[in-house]
C-alpha cells in the first residue's frame, strides 16, 4: 500500500526547485531540530568518504564515530593520507551530487531509497561504533527503507533529491565553520600542517570544488 500525501504530486520534482526549497529550508531552520537529521546523515557521508578513500588507497576502516553535537570521526588504516583528508567535504558533495543525478536521471526512486537505506544499514552495523551513532543510523536506515516500500517513487524522489542538495549545501557552511571560525583539528588544519598552504586555500578549494560539481550536476539532471 502506498501512502498518497497531499503535498506530493504525480509528477516527479525537477532538481532545481528542490534544491531551492532545501535551501530555503536549511537558512531558515538552521539552527533548529527540523533540520538536525539531514545534518547528521550530511556528517555520516562526510566520514564515510574519508573510510572508502582510505580502502581505495589500499586501507580500510577502522570505526566510525557519530556525535549528537554533528561531530564525527573516521579512524582509517593506511591508504593515502592525502586523499583520505581531502575525501570528507569532497566525498559528501559527490554523494549529494550522485544522489540528485540518480533520483532525475530514472523512475526507479523507491528501489533507489531502499538501496541507500540498505547501505546506511550495513555500513552501521559494521563500523560505527558511537553509540548514538549506531542508533542514528539504524533508525535512517530503517526509516529510508520503509518510505521505499510505503511511499510512491514520486516521493521517494523528493526524498533523495532533498538528502542529495542537503549534502551539497551543507558542505559551504560546515568549512566555514570548521576552518574560518574553529580551532579545531579540522581536515583542513591537519593538511596544511601535514602537507602545504593555509587551512583557508584548503577550506575555499573545497568550497568552489563543491559548486562546481552541484552546477554540473543541475545542469545535466534537466
Amino acid at each position: 500500500m502506498e501512502l498518497a500525501l497531499p503535498w506530493t504530486s504525480s509528477r516527479k520534482v525537477g532538481a532545481l526547485p528542490a534544491i531551492f526549497v532545501t535551501v530555503l529550508a536549511l537558512t531558515l531552520l538552521w539552527d533548529t531540530w527540523a533540520v538536525w537529521p539531514l545534518k547528521l546523515i550530511c556528517v555520516f557521508f562526510h566520514e564515510i568518504s574519508h573510510g572508502l578513500a582510505a580502502v581505495a588507497t589500499g586501507g580500510s576502516i577502522g570505526r566510525i564515530m557519530l556525535e549528537s553535537n554533528e561531530s564525527g570521526r573516521t579512524m582509517a588504516i593506511g591508504g593515502s593520507r592525502f586523499l583520505v583528508l581531502n575525501a570528507g567535504y569532497v566525498g559528501s558533495c559527490l554523494w549529494g551530487c550522485g544522489l540528485i543525478l540518480a533520483s532525475a536521471k530514472t523512475d526507479k526512486d523507491r528501489l533507489l531509497t531502499a538501496i541507500l537505506g540498505l547501505f546506511m544499514g550495513f555500513i552501521t552495523l559494521w563500523y560505527v561504533r558511537s553509540p548514538f551513532g549506531f542508533i542514528f543510523g539504524g533508525l535512517v536506515a530503517a526509516g529510508l527503507f520503509w518510505c521505499s516500500q510505503k511511499l510512491s517513487d514520486e516521493q521517494n524522489d523528493l526524498i533523495l533529491k532533498t538528502i542529495g542538495g542537503a549534502c551539497c549545501l551543507y558542505v559551504i557552511p560546515d568549512i566555514w565553520s570548521d576552518v574560518v571560525r574553529s580551532s579545531c583539528n579540522s581536515d583542513a588544519k591537519m593538511l596544511a600542517r601535514e602537507y602545504f598552504g593555509p587551512k583557508l586555500v584548503w577550506g575555499l578549494a573545497w568550497i568552489g570544488a563543491s559548486i562546481a560539481a552541484l552546477a554540473a550536476t543541475l545542469k545535466n539532471s534537466r
